[in-house]
């Protein structure tokens, strides 16, 4: 069996492939299903296993039974919920769970949601996001803008300024697979509403992709930790 050397291409074109590989299922739900409409009841066959799931990791054999890409998510210290992928538009995907709770993600960061307490209805960027796949260059931005719709209170256009730093090199571990990863943190103001708060991202080292991340939606509860369970094709 031949070594893997320290090609950066080659380690690359690795970490790809098996991100390739843990998507395979999702890929062969989601052919042909990108522009279909929003497919209510695509959690219906793992019911059982997504509301109130203890705090614990998700066996692999759990997550390759599940033929849809699929991501975990708790608030706080709540119950793990399994969250399934139902529509994809562009780079932003739909995440449902069995109790009606909806998280949109584009490049790793949430930008709207429903079925919580207090939601976020829209994100508009100013500039480009450095959550998208940026975290992994040395030279990326430092600094964004960007605006929320917020629910119930109905706010809209509220600022939001980020600045980042990196924490470091962190492995991470996700129902069995070893990641390396860059920690990033995002410390976030918004001067309007008095809202001072922090994000955490966990991207991929050759690549950004975000596999982990503990993301605010609202001062009125703790962050969403999220992993990706089974990435999208």
């Amino acid at each position: 069996m031949s070594k893997l050397n320290n090609d950066p291409m080659q380690i690359a074109n690795l970490r790809i492939s098996r991100r390739s590989f843990l998507s395979i299922a999702a890929a062969s739900f989601l052919t042909g299903c990108a522009d279909s409409p929003v497919l209510v009841n695509a959690y219906e066959a793992v019911e059982f296993l997504v509301v109130g799931l203890e705090d614990k990791e998700i066996d692999r054999s759990t997550i390759n039974g599940i033929p849809y890409a699929s991501i975990s998510a708790k608030i706080g210290r709540g119950p793990r919920s399994i969250l399934v992928l139902g529509k994809q538009q562009g780079h932003d995907l739909h995440w449902f769970s069995a109790d009606d709770a909806v998280l949109v993600t584009r490049n790793g960061r949430i930008i709207r949601t429903a079925g919580f307490p207090e939601n976020i209805r829209n994100t508009t960027f100013s500039d480009e996001d450095p959550v998208a796949r940026q975290f992994h260059r040395s030279n990326f931005s430092k600094r964004s803008l960007r605006s929320i719709d917020m629910d119930p209170n109905q706010l809209y256009g509220v600022p939001v300024i980020s600045n980042y730093e990196v924490v470091g090199e962190r492995e991470i571990m996700i129902s069995g697979i070893k990641i390396k990863t860059r920690l990033v943190r995002e410390y976030n103001t918004s001067f309007s509403i008095n809202w001072t708060f922090s994000n955490y991202y966990w991207a991929d080292i050759y690549d950004g992709f975000i596999w982990k991340s503990r993301q605010y939606i609202a001062r009125g509860f703790d962050p969403l930790d999220i992993e990706v369970l089974k990435p999208p094709a």
